[in-house]
């Protein structure tokens, strides 16, 4: 059994577990980001945010009773059991004090510093700041699971991939419509919020979700481009004050193996 950030006591790798368990190359000491490749009992001591990136439901048990996080969902919680078949990610919040300060961590860089970002129309010195982006697991559904707009089709395999990006308050995050990838955050301290346009204007504005730390939003209504990406609606992030989210993004990998070499219960691609 593995215990995350018990009151007292500081959480380490090496402590007893039931699945495979390793730092994300975005962890720090002050932000540990740990990944549960194949789930396991898990006992969430001090508070944490726990990031369920498969597609079926997590329960966990507050004073005996059954609660779950739902698929491509979180939780903020504390002093809970859970218990997973599948990969699951938690990031222990009780040393972040100053999340500014992860931006001088190693491998994070400023948006206008990534790879073909420079020329983007509004890019140049915004105060928007990647950490290394890392895999984390392989799940297994069919396009309309994950969003009900886009056509179904047989199950494929979807890579998903983590990073945190940090804004400071005040921060809009430059609208756009495209990813090659499906994509949801998971807010992790601060309070932000992601808004949806009719254009790229942000005079039309149609929607505002505030987001909480703990909060995530849900796959929005997407359309296959033809290219292999997706187009979204006009959207983008806004840091209300100093913020840090995590994006989780969902990366099309080919079909899904065939069931008997499978997890068709867990929604889980046999390669990981």
């Amino acid at each position: 059994m593995t215990t995350l950030t018990p009151p007292q006591r500081d959480f380490s790798p090496t402590d007893q577990h039931d699945g495979d368990i390793r730092a994300l190359s975005f962890s720090t000491p002050n932000l540990p980001v740990q990944a549960f490749q194949n789930g396991g009992q898990i006992e969430v001591g001090s508070r944490a945010i726990v990031v369920n990136p498969g597609v079926t439901p997590v329960p966990f048990y507050p004073s005996g009773l059954r609660d779950h996080i739902a698929p491509l969902g979180a939780a903020f919680l504390r002093e809970v059991s859970l218990r997973s078949d599948t990969a699951l990610v938690t990031l222990a919040l009780d040393r972040l004090s100053a999340p500014a300060d992860l931006c001088s961590a190693p491998g994070w860089r400023r948006l206008d510093t990534l790879p073909g970002m420079a020329s983007v129309p509004g890019a140049a010195g915004l105060a928007l700041f990647r950490s290394p982006r890392d895999r984390v697991t392989t799940i297994q559904a069919t396009p309309d699971r994950l969003a009900p707009t886009l056509p179904p089709g047989p199950p494929h395999c979807w890579g998903v991939f983590m990073n945190l990006w940090f804004a400071p308050a005040g921060t809009a995050c430059l609208i756009h419509n495209s990813h090659p990838f499906l994509e949801y955050h998971v807010q992790t301290s601060g309070d932000g919020a992601m808004q949806k346009f009719r254009r790229n204007d942000p005079s039309t504005l149609y929607e505002n979700q505030n987001l909480a730390p703990g909060a995530a939003h849900g796959i929005y209504a997407v359309q296959p481009a033809g290219d292999g990406s997706f187009l979204y609606p006009w959207h983008q992030y806004v840091a209300r004050t100093d913020c840090l989210w995590l994006a989780v993004e969902l990366v099309p990998e080919g079909p899904a193996p065939r069931p008997h070499t499978s997890d068709t219960h867990t929604g889980q691609c046999c390669h990981h």
